[in-house]
């Protein structure tokens, strides 16, 4: 089926219209965001300016979801995951958000995925001037990240083990990506210290609550373990797949291989940070999940891998 798809873009455009449009109604409906006790300071702040303006707010939220349509394309005909022109990893984005209800409740992490694809989006392999101007922005990004989502701190990481990969270390590129990190919270600071509002500010960050996957009794049951079982090995699939097809080809598309990898395995631990609740909780690994499907579309056997995508798509909805 999808090698069907990959090779019909007009099918493609279909899907991808109904989908979004299944996406927007979905949002115009029936959003909600989740709880806001133990979030960051700028999701408590959307969740008050959602209360009184639900219709801008959902208006932010649908231009939020194109944003990160665009950018999931984006980065993956930058990294030529695929040979030809496909939508396949927008399509199945938005099938994985569509049954992981993660369009009806909306969570801190919904904000997370876009800096995730933002951040990702990135190009760190640039000259030197260029690169350090995108590793300034790319600490800007990231900041207002935690601003939402704690878990977004993972992002720096990311991006220190992406320099890494594809260049060598320099600690003068940390130093701008930290400098530009630290920017926003001095901002955020300035701004509170002037407003007479710095001790309500710094309560917030007292409130925040994180480990909220440890907490619940719902991983106990079977067809959870099931669940998370049957994902973990797929993942791990997908990232030895993936390798093993740029294993024989040039050394830039290895190494955007290894990127991919490295970024899929370091979203894995937003999952112990964050204080949102299983299943929705595994929204963090949408994206990946969506990238690595559509690049396992050229392989051979494709009804091995419509079998694969089927099933983690049950999975994920289960």
């Amino acid at each position: 089926m999808l090698k069907f798809l990959s090779k019909k873009i007009a099918f493609q455009w279909i899907l991808l219209t109904g989908l979004l449009a299944l996406s927007v109604y979905t949002v115009l409906t029936q959003a909600q965001l989740a709880n806001e006790a133990g979030a960051a300071f700028l999701y408590k702040n959307f969740a008050q300016f959602f209360s009184h303006y639900p219709f801008f707010g959902k208006g932010i939220l649908i231009a939020v979801l194109l944003l990160q349509i665009i950018l999931l394309q984006y980065y993956f005909i930058k990294n030529e995951f695929s040979a030809k022109s496909s939508l396949l990893p927008a399509c199945l984005y938005l099938s994985i958000l569509l049954l992981t209800s993660q369009l009806t409740i909306i969570s801190p992490l919904f904000f997370t995925l876009f800096f995730f694809l933002a951040t990702i989006s990135i190009n760190y392999t640039s000259s030197s001037v260029t690169s350090r101007n995108n590793v300034f922005w790319a600490g800007i990004l990231i900041a207002l990240g935690t601003c939402f989502d704690l878990s977004s701190s993972i992002l720096l990481i990311l991006v220190v083990v992406t320099l890494l990969i594809n260049q060598f270390f320099k600690v003068k590129e940390i130093g701008i990506l930290l400098f530009g990190f630290v920017l926003v919270y001095f901002y955020f600071f300035s701004y509170y210290f002037f407003t007479n509002n710095l001790n309500e500010w710094i309560l917030t960050f007292q409130q925040v609550q994180i480990l909220g996957i440890l907490n619940q009794e719902v991983l106990l049951q079977t067809r959870v373990l099931i669940a998370l079982s049957f994902l973990t090995i797929v993942y791990i699939y997908f990232m030895v797949r993936i390798s093993i097809i740029n294993e024989a080809k040039v050394v830039i598309l290895r190494k955007r291989a290894v990127t991919l990898n490295a970024n899929a395995a370091l979203i894995i631990l937003c999952l112990f940070i964050s204080n949102s609740s299983y299943p929705y909780i595994l929204g963090y690994l949408s994206a990946p999940i969506a990238i690595y499907l559509a690049a396992l579309v050229p392989e051979k056997k494709p009804f091995i891998h419509d079998i694969i995508a089927m099933a983690t798509l049950f999975f994920l909805w289960l």
